[in-house]
């Protein structure tokens, strides 16, 4: 499938970004918890983690509910799950617009 085709695909799909976010579990905190541990990010106070394709900002509300004060930035090319991260209104969180190939300078 063409990077183009993909997109189409992908746009199509998550244009519904209110019934993905609601549907879609959260993280769980164990699991969370481990991957900052192996990153070496668990109790590192106000470390910058950008998240690339952030979605509605599922794993974003697991980093900003934590301790460590982190610094978020959520980049997600969707701009309808984009919208639904950005109305969450999270502390500590900027949100993007971008791609894994073209993140706007972050």
């Amino acid at each position: 499938m063409s990077s183009q085709a993909l997109a189409h695909t992908a746009a199509e799909g998550f244009k519904d970004a209110t019934a993905y976010d609601a549907h879609r579990p959260a993280y769980p905190a164990e699991a969370v918890q481990r991957l900052l541990e192996h990153m070496r990010l668990a109790d590192r106070a106000h470390a910058r983690i950008v998240e690339i394709a952030a979605g509605t900002g599922k794993f974003t509300e697991a980093l900003a509910a934590r301790h460590e004060g982190f610094e978020v930035v959520a980049v997600e090319p969707h701009p309808d799950m984009r919208r639904g991260l950005e109305g969450k209104g999270l502390g500590g969180v900027s949100v993007r617009d971008g791609t894994a190939e073209d993140m706007g300078g972050v």
